[in-house]
């Protein structure tokens, strides 16, 4: 713009110029130095040295741009508006921010240095012109609009200059060179000079100065100025300062380093004893904790379940009956609830291992199903299970880790499944040298789970819904601590699942691969009686006749299967017209329009083929169900789902009975554990400190018809022993005087000099990682857990009343050929 009449005249301070330019040789100095300091550092460090260069560098420049201004003196007074000043002094913040932030990048291209300039060269001009618009003087600026552009431009220019500069410099280390300082020098010099361009694009012009503009001017005397001075140069000695001590402390630290590092060394192994002593400590008190916890809580659970289950037994009126079933429901769900808390705090703790023992796997399945078998009668759900002809009798592994997983899933497939069927499948997937990969799936047909909930069902307290936290309880542990185990087992575990339709659960466990099961058998005939025996096996549904067939296909038999008792009937009376009676009928209890009782009578009241071998298998057995078949004549009378090796006996028996002579009771599961072979009795020491548990133990081996003798704690039972053997000592733990452990740590001590071995198993509530350990170590040869599972007390009477009749049978043989010597 041209200028209109008279214009102001100004002259030049020079002693306030050579200030200006000082500054601004200072600023350019500390921007190289804040190059490489903001370079350097990482993360908070890095923001904190970008901010705080940003503004000592912003500052430098606006305080040579306000030494610039006023090293021009006007003829008119000037003040000058704080607020824009204080705009213009953020602009230069702002440019100085954004040339730290270029040049401080790891790469600085051509494009992003051109952007950097333009965007720095920008803000020093926006802070230039800001600064002009400031001042307050009875006048008004007119700009040269070429001059202002030239100014522009130069600003642009030599930001561009001064990063490339500060960017090639941010490695140096040094504080001070020549090549920074000749750098810091060109750029204080070049900075100025679009300062002063600038001053030149304007005239003052005379103009009336409004009173309204003055409302927030400010006038800087002599001292104001000294002050700015005083503190611009101030803070950037204090970047020079920080960057000084910064680049020491580095190098110190890089000193430092080495020493701390060998400092650590000497030190690692103190603290690393003394974190395993902590450990150590804390591993203590929690398992100790857990220990009596366990203890504390299983006792007494073991007396109410077992005291109920005895009661049960007994003869009640069916108002008393249901107050027990209601005690024993509420106990068994407090105990799976403990259960599942305290092994997901073991699990979380570490407290768990793994036995690498033989165990019989067909054994394992089948006690997991009968202790779900009475749930599955209840609900009214076929519970079905196929073991492929492949999967072996004996394995390597934790058999109770193993069942504890088949209860879970089992009872949860039984939980969620209110119609149909729950069935249990397992076959091999690969052998190897040494191990097995055995594939189990549990299926139902349930209300199924949501696509989006399959992959949290297996995470800690989480259930398919959480509706079903109250509609079908748990702790939504189950899941978890089952994946863990299988885990630890060398598996894996997975879902398929259909809402409305039902879910399938499948899950591999790797077991080592064990010889042959050593037993005495208690059947002399030898499996060839079954070959080619025509059986009709009856039942509704199709699953457990496809089961049934091919178990009995295994042994060499001839089936033929019916779905129903009329069916049956019909292929009755061809059999027989055909003159091709069948030799044996299986037949379920509980089916629709003509149920197994039906049938059999039916069966009875025709004289061609009343004289057949009927078996009844049932779901779950009620009281007077074994009375009424043996009153309808029927041969035997199993529960489902029965095992192999329990089918096969009873079969066995049956055509053995009608083979011989009718005069063979009739064959039931007790027939099969207790009246197989005449010395079924056992005597037992029982040394148990608990009143409660003493009366419940006691009265469970006597119903198994076994000599029981009672010692309160070790000494007793080691007073005992000192009178006579015993074929079995079932050891508590703990008991005052003397525990179960230091007592049969004593008797193997004695054994050592008489060559003895008495058998000796841990009755014990506790049940944490290092417990069974700890008894096997002290000489014990087995482990129950309280509450006492029936099954698995079964199971070890099992054991040692086959060792037992062997003991006795070697014992007769060796009689017998003394004799005939």
């Amino acid at each position: 713009m041209g200028a209109h009449g008279p214009t102001l005249v100004g002259t030049y301070n020079f002693g306030l110029v050579a200030v200006s330019i000082l500054i601004a040789i200072f600023a350019a100095y500390a921007a190289l130095d804040l190059a490489g300091r903001v370079t350097a550092a990482r993360g908070a460090v890095r923001l904190a040295w970008l901010t705080g260069g940003a503004l000592a560098m912003g500052m430098g420049i606006w305080s040579m741009h306000y030494m610039g201004m006023e090293a021009f003196e006007l003829s008119v007074p000037v003040k000058y508006d704080w607020p824009t000043v204080l705009y213009s002094m953020l602009a230069a913040v702002s440019a100085s921010a954004v040339a730290l932030f270029v040049v401080s990048r790891k790469t600085m291209t051509l494009v992003s240095a051109i952007f950097g300039s333009i965007i720095m060269g920008g803000g020093i001009a926006a802070m230039h012109y800001i600064g002009m618009e400031a001042m307050r003087l009875p006048g008004m600026c007119m700009y040269s609009t070429p001059i202002v552009v030239l100014s522009v431009v130069l600003a642009i220019g030599i930001s561009f200059v001064a990063l490339q500069l500060s960017f090639g410099l941010r490695s140096q280390t040094a504080s001070w060179s020549r090549r920074k300082s000749g750098s810091a020098l060109l750029m204080g010099l070049a900075i100025p000079v679009m300062h002063y361009v600038g001053m030149a694009a304007v005239n003052f012009m005379p103009a009336p100065l409004p009173a309204s503009e003055l409302t927030h001017a400010i006038s800087i005397s002599e001292v104001g100025l000294v002050g700015i001075a005083l503190t611009t140069f101030i803070l950037l000695s204090l970047v020079f300062l920080a960057s000084m001590l910064d680049r020491h402390f580095t190098r110190n630290a890089e000193q430092l380093k080495l020493s701390e590092e060998r400092y650590r060394l000497l030190t690692q192994m103190n603290e690393e004893r003394q974190r395993a002593r902590i450990a150590e400590a804390s591993s203590m008190a929690k398992s100790e904790f857990l220990a009596n916890m366990s203890h504390e809580i299983r006792t007494p659970l073991n007396g109410i379940i077992g005291m109920t289950d005895l009661a049960l037994e007994t003869e009640l009126t069916r108002e008393q009956r249901d107050y027990m079933e209601t005690v024993k429901l509420s106990a068994d769900s407090l105990l799976n609830v403990i259960n599942d808390i305290l092994d997901f705090s073991k699990i979380e703790a570490g407290k768990i291992d793994l036995d690498e023992i033989p165990f019989d796997l067909q054994e394992c399945i089948g006690g997991a199903l009968k202790t779900l078998a009475l749930r599955a009668d209840e609900k009214q759900l076929e519970l079905l299970c196929e073991v492929s002809p492949e999967v072996p009798e004996m394995v390597l592994g934790d058999g109770g880790r193993l069942r504890q997983v088949l209860i879970n899933l089992l009872g949860n497939a039984l939980k969620f499944t209110t119609d149909g069927e729950v069935a249990l499948r397992v076959i091999v997937d690969s052998v190897d040298i040494d191990s097995q990969k055995i594939h189990f799936i549990v299926s139902d047909t349930g209300i199924g789970i949501a696509p989006e909930k399959l992959k949290t069902i297996f995470d800690s307290f989480s259930q398919a819904d959480t509706s079903t936290t109250r509609e079908f309880g748990g702790t939504g542990l189950g899941l978890t601590i089952s994946k863990r185990l299988i885990e630890m087992m060398g598996g894996r575990i997975w879902v398929e699942s259909e809402v409305g339709v039902g879910s399938q659960f499948h899950f591999t466990t790797v077991l080592g691969i064990s010889g042959p099961k050593e037993v005495v058998e208690n059947v002399e005939e030898t499996p060839t009686l079954l070959h080619g025996v025509k059986v009709l096996i009856v039942d509704d549904n199709h699953t457990n006749r496809q089961i049934l067939d091919g178990l009995v296909k295994r042994w060499g038999m001839n089936p033929t299967t019916v779905a129903d008792g009329e069916k049956a009937l019909d292929a009755l009376s061809a059999a027989h017209a055909a003159n091709e009676p069948y030799g044996l009928i299986l037949t379920d209890m509980h089916m629709p329009k003509m149920d197994g009782f039906d049938l059999v009578k039916q069966i009875k009241q025709r004289p061609d083929i009343s004289a057949l071998t009927i078996m009844m298998l049932t779901s779950g057995g009620q009281v007077g169900d074994a009375a009424r078949c043996s009153e309808l004549g029927v041969s035997a009378y199993l529960l489902k789902p029965v095992r192999q090796a329990e089918l096969r006996e009873a079969i066995i028996r049956v055509l053995t009975g009608k083979v011989h002579v009718h005069t063979l009771p009739m064959i039931t599961p007790y027939f099969l554990k207790s009246d197989s072979d005449p010395q079924n009795s056992l005597s037992i020491l029982l040394a148990e400190d608990n009143p409660v548990n003493q009366k419940l133990a006691l009265r469970l081996l006597e119903k198994r018809g076994h000599n029981v003798t009672i010692a309160a704690n070790g000494t007793q039972a080691l007073a005992a022993l000192k009178k006579r053997p015993y074929d079995l000592v079932l050891m508590d733990v703990q008991m005052p005087e003397m525990d179960g452990l230091e007592a049969t740590v004593h008797l193997r001590q004695l054994e050592q000099l008489s060559g003895q071995h008495q058998p000796i198993v841990a009755m014990t509530a506790l049940a944490i990682k290092g417990d069974r350990d700890r008894c096997f170590a002290a000489g014990m040869d087995g482990y129950i857990s309280k509450p006492i599972h029936p099954q698995e007390l079964d199971d070890v009477l099992d054991k040692y009343l086959a060792m037992n009749r062997h003991s006795l049978r070697a014992v007769e043989f060796n009689d017998v050929s003394t004799a005939a010597v």
